[in-house]
């Protein structure tokens, strides 16, 4: 990937556009009011196109509101500023008492076509606990009337933070790949209970959400998330010296070096770790799977390799702490054999060492 400011503003600036046009999520930030929420009747179905599966659930909050209780950024549960513009949902989670929030897409998935998944969470100043999962279920039909309980069955997409979701003063950008099953046309955002011996919320929570967005990916992409995906947000490398980490959710392009934007979320938090500790450098490499010619494969790895290393120079790491090698795929972890052990073999990996 070229490392040019110039070039990357130009790249930034079209995908920032190409999002902008693609968003399948109809009034994704909440800013277009039905109505102006009121104290005591402030519920999500006042924004335009949101609902909630279960009768009076769900909060909308939007500007002065009409009221101090249901207004942005001052309400009943917090003081959060809106992620952008003047408007966000909220949903409660406790014991026995699930909320969610839900809209109909504005066109119908794609079978095996990939979409990336995007929203904001915060939780909010006045409740007690906190979530460790919060998960985004696709159908191909409108949800309503559910208990109090929540919907048990298991989401496609689960984000995942082992201590919580607790960040109350920042938003969290909770973001996957998601493979569509096909004609899925009803995105629904919450906590599910479908591990009823796991995860009870014995407290009270409540978290704000903002920015929803499902983009489609117009090339297919080789990566290697998972749809589960682990908190990316909270967290950035203390790797060992010496040992080998594979980087997780790292997207290019199919037999393409350029990274795509949804790979900086990862990228970030090992700028973090190697701006924190100057006294080390960095060895990154590339692997591909089998297919294909071996040589093109090693050109492609080290380009690959190289892309995150001119990321990682272009955040403001001296190029002298970084080294980058392609290994095509003559490293790999896991069978060729199996499309699951071919996406586990393209990946990319680093070496932390001492300088």
């Amino acid at each position: 990937m070229k490392t040019s400011i110039p070039f990357l503003f130009t790249y930034f600036f079209c995908i920032s556009l190409n999002i902008i046009a693609q968003n399948l999520v109809p009034n994704p930030s909440f800013e277009i009011a039905n109505r102006m929420p009121a104290r005591k009747m402030n519920s999500i179905n006042r924004a335009k196109d949101w609902i909630a599966p279960k009768a009076y659930s769900d909060y909308y909050y939007k500007g002065t509101g009409k009221g101090r209780s249901c207004g942005t950024p001052k309400n009943i549960f917090g003081r959060q500023k809106p992620h952008t513009g003047d408007a966000y949902a909220g949903i409660c989670i406790r014991k026995k008492y699930v909320e969610y929030i839900e809209t109909k897409l504005i066109v119908p998935l794609t079978k095996d076509k990939e979409y990336l998944i995007e929203f904001y969470i915060s939780k909010a100043e006045r409740t007690l606990g906190s979530v460790k999962e919060f998960g985004v279920l696709f159908t191909n039909k409108t949800i309503w009337g559910i208990t109090t309980r929540g919907i048990e069955g298991k989401p496609q997409v689960n984000f995942i933070n082992p201590k919580g979701y607790k960040d109350k003063k920042n938003w969290t950008k909770l973001s996957a790949v998601y493979k569509a099953e096909g004609d899925e046309t009803v995105i629904i955002i919450g906590h599910f209970n479908y591990k009823p011996s796991e995860g009870k919320c014995i407290v009270f929570n409540h978290y704000y959400i903002d920015d929803v967005s499902l983009i489609p990916i117009n090339e297919k992409t080789d990566s290697v998330a998972t749809i589960e995906v682990a908190d990316t947000t909270s967290k950035i490398y203390y790797p060992k010296i010496g040992e080998t980490v594979t980087l997780k959710n790292i997207f290019f392009m199919t037999n393409k070096s350029e990274l795509l934007t949804e790979s900086f979320i990862e990228l970030d938090k090992l700028f973090q770790f190697l701006n924190e500790t100057i006294n080390t450098t960095i060895l990154i490499s590339g692997h591909t799977d089998n297919t294909g010619n071996e040589d093109q494969n090693k050109t492609l790895s080290k380009a690959r390799a190289q892309s995150v290393a001119d990321y990682l120079v272009l955040k403001g790491i001296n190029k002298s702490r970084i080294n980058y090698i392609g290994y095509g795929s003559s490293n790999p972890i896991a069978t060729n054999d199996t499309n699951e052990g071919k996406q586990q073999n393209r990946r990319v990996e680093f070496i932390i060492n001492k300088n």
